[in-house]
């Protein structure tokens, strides 16, 4: 593979692995932070209800006090009671109850207190107001809600007699306080860089093994493709020996066949499938006895129909091979006439496969065009005249018209030639045609 082919390789490996990896982290530090921001609202939930607990203890332990001493009835007993609650909490750095309220089982005994103050004192009325109709558990119960796009923690506690009996029930709504929010904000900042520091390093310890490994299987991809392309180059070579013939035809036929697909726009994979076909178009004849296949002078009506059996022959031989399947197009089509008068089927026009099309005029216009023992080479205008007497018969008219616009420059370069420089420019077309095709293995 030249060294553009290989860099362009690992480039593409270099972005796809690159590409992924910062994909992966985003989608971690996401889910990271997710679950941090559920985890710290329920550890701030939890929290707060543990709080508000304490208070409510603290709170109704004194109400049974001022009952016990002084007789008041447990209403009274209870206003009492949050007043110097009230007085002695000073804690505000985790936040404050913007609305407390107190109810007894019967709902005979009802107070509330809000904090007036509270710049969504409004939002806090409207959601207590939009929850008058909602009768609590009668056990603790809590939920996050959003005022105003703030955090707030509606919490409901029921109050215990000292014979933990329940006397009523008190409700609160927590405003975390912007230091709480603030601490919130900057846990949640440090899980995801945290999260996104520990995947990126995570990545970057990965990252040379994984090109390491994946550089590992583009040279074996490549030296498998080198070995099924020197396989098949072998195996055509030694059929054009069973037929007493050099392999430089298959070469010829192979530049020209990709030539004229190219210019008619063949996709990639299928000029791949070509020059397999190309290369293997006549292994057939490997099942063809030598007396039939290197007979002088021309064949017999039953040797003629012998020798047709090569192609079923090729489509057995290739039918076993998986990488080598994509080649029964040229293989089995390639006698067949764009008329019908072809065989083995007797296909009509484009029910015979684009490829067979495309090999058929190439494959006659170097026979046409190359010297045989039993014949000279035709100048390229009698070739060419050939191939147009034979247009819509034995030619699809849309190939050999493709194919008029480049012939003269694959006759000048290539005709007759059989020198190493047909090889090496045969060698530079399968390396541009195969190449990509080792990235399949990934």
């Amino acid at each position: 593979m030249p060294p553009s082919r290989a860099l362009s390789l690992h480039r593409f490996v270099y972005r796809v692995l690159t590409i992924r990896l910062l994909c992966m982290a985003v989608v971690i530090a996401l889910l990271t932070a997710g679950v941090v921001y559920m985890t710290e609202q329920r550890q701030l939930r939890d929290q707060v209800v543990a709080d508000t607990r304490i208070e409510m203890d603290l709170l109704v332990s004194r109400t049974m006090d001022i009952i016990a001493t002084t007789g008041m009835d447990r209403l009274t007993a209870f206003r009492r009671a949050l007043d110097e609650r009230v007085a002695v909490r000073t804690d505000r750095e985790k936040g404050r109850y913007v609305f407390v309220s107190f109810s007894s089982l019967d709902d005979a005994d009802i107070d509330e207190r809000r904090d007036s103050g509270y710049d969504l004192a409004g939002a806090v009325d409207r959601f207590v107001a939009s929850q008058a109709s909602i009768r609590p558990a009668a056990g603790k119960w809590s939920e996050i809600v959003m005022l105003g796009e703030r955090m707030h923690v509606h919490v409901g506690i029921p109050l215990l007699d000292p014979g933990q009996h329940r006397v009523g029930t008190v409700q609160a709504i927590f405003a975390p306080s912007e230091q709480t929010r603030a601490a919130l904000r900057t846990a949640l900042r440090r899980a995801v860089g945290l999260s996104v520091l520990i995947v990126l390093a995570t990545c970057s310890l990965l990252y040379p093994v994984i090109v390491h490994l994946v550089a590992k299987l583009t040279r074996f991809s490549r030296n498998l493709l080198e070995a099924n392309l020197d396989t098949l180059t072998l195996l055509a070579s030694a059929i054009a020996k069973r037929d007493s013939d050099t392999d430089a035809h298959n070469f010829r036929v192979t530049l020209y066949a990709v030539r004229l697909a190219e210019t008619m726009g063949v996709a990639g994979d299928q000029i791949q499938s070509l020059i397999k076909g190309a290369f293997l178009h006549d292994v057939g004849k490997i099942g063809i006895p030598d007396a039939i296949l290197l007979k002088e002078g021309r064949l017999s009506e039953e040797e003629y129909g012998l020798m047709r059996q090569h192609v079923r022959h090729g489509v057995d031989i290739i039918g076993g091979s998986e990488w080598l399947r994509d080649a029964m197009a040229v293989v089995a089509g390639h006698h067949e006439k764009f008329d019908g008068s072809g065989y083995p089927q007797g296909r009509v026009g484009e029910a015979i496969p684009l490829l067979a099309r495309i090999f058929a005029v190439v494959d006659v216009f170097d026979a046409l065009t190359s010297q045989r023992p039993y014949k000279e080479p035709f100048s390229f205008e009698t070739a060419m005249t050939i191939l147009q007497q034979a247009s819509g018969t034995h030619f699809d008219p849309t190939v050999l018209a493709a194919f008029t616009t480049i012939a003269p420059e694959l006759y000048r370069r290539w005709a007759g030639r059989e020198d190493q420089g047909i090889r090496d420019a045969l060698k530079a077309v399968l390396v541009r045609s195969f190449s990509d095709g080792a990235m399949v293995l990934y």
